[in-house]
């Protein structure tokens, strides 16, 4: 049924009804003016929002409705996460035409629910509003983090070792295969959709990592490392360098960069939206780190570069030479 025949009230009831299955910690939930959150004491409260809009942040018909609720709290939860918090609450507002139907609605909160149950993340409430443009999503997402632990951008220090915690590219190269109908292996397209439509954030990872202490500096890759290592740099006052044996660029990045024309490298630096950590670590405890965070979570704490005096950023090649580089990736403005 179309949302302009059903209503606000009742399509808010029936997505209250999705959603109702996560919202248990919540003392009033949706259908009241504002929510009620219980709230832990020596913890900081941990507020994120992030906005994406049809046609900037996603295709459709090509993004299924559970796909982009998924994500939408997904690309959410990974800001969280890069500030070592737990996620608790998230709010949802959607200006939609009022020609759409309800389930593509309540398709897109399924979706979003099935994270938000692996998180334990009540969706506490939000809006909705009539829009004769494009599909927008605005989600708000609220967690907390011991005081002490919290991780921020700024602590980074010359010396400290660059690592993430996943390949970078595929994201990128889903969406590539999303605008050219590229031939590729199965698994390969697979791999890159799956990682364009449902990013995981590293909700557990980040935790761990916080409470290890040994994290300096940490931000989620949203816009491509190239752009956001920039923001390490300009909040710790320091330069970087990239290594580029080291870079670890996912698979399917390297196999669809090719069908496309393009390096490899050059779409793990600047596609974007992988939402990976990247973390500056002390080098003298990185090693010892790096293998505790293996035998816990299975996979590798990738050392990608180093932060310098210099308040350059700079890719060593793999012949040893030093290049100054610069992010060429897509901007908002």
């Amino acid at each position: 049924m179309r949302i302009s025949l059903l209503g606000e009230r009742e399509l808010i009831k029936k997505i209250a009804a999705v959603v109702g299955g996560v919202n248990d910690r919540e003392a009033v939930g949706i259908g009241d003016d504002a929510a009620l959150t219980r709230i832990s004491a020596g913890y900081w409260l941990v507020t994120a929002k992030d906005m994406l809009v049809e046609g900037v942040h996603f295709l459709l018909p090509q993004t299924a409705p559970a796909d982009l609720g998924y994500k939408s709290l997904a690309v959410n939860l990974s800001d969280l996460a890069a500030m070592g918090a737990r996620p608790k609450n998230a709010f949802v507002a959607l200006a939609l035409h009022p020609e759409t139907d309800s389930e593509f609605v309540l398709d897109f909160f399924r979706g979003m629910k099935e994270l938000a149950m692996q998180f334990d993340v009540a969706i506490s409430g939000g809006d909705l509003v009539q829009s004769p443009g494009p599909l927008a999503v605005s989600v708000t997402v609220q967690g907390e983090v011991l005081r002490e632990k919290a991780l921020l951008r700024s602590g980074g220090l010359p010396g400290d070792v660059l690592c993430t915690t996943g390949p970078w590219g595929a994201s990128a190269a889903g969406l590539l295969l999303l605008r050219e109908n590229y031939n590729c292996p199965e698994d390969v397209r697979e791999a890159a959709l799956q990682a364009h439509f449902r990013p995981r954030p590293r909700v557990e990872e980040a935790l761990w990592l916080a409470k290890s202490g040994a994290v300096r500096a940490a931000i989620d890759l949203s816009d491509g490392p190239l752009k956001d290592i920039l923001e390490i740099m300009d909040a710790s006052g320091c330069g970087a360098q990239f290594f580029a044996r080291q870079i670890p660029v996912h698979p399917a990045a390297v196999d669809v960069a090719r069908l496309a024309g393009l390096e490899p490298l050059e779409l793990a630096l600047n596609g974007g939206e992988d939402y990976e950590l990247l973390c500056a670590v002390p080098e003298r405890i990185f090693d010892g780190l790096a293998c505790e965070y293996a035998a816990r979570f299975g996979t590798p704490l990738y050392p990608c570069g180093t932060l310098t005096e210099k308040k350059d950023l700079e890719m060593i090649t793999g012949g040893g030479k030093r290049e100054k580089i610069s992010f060429t990736g897509y901007r908002h403005f």
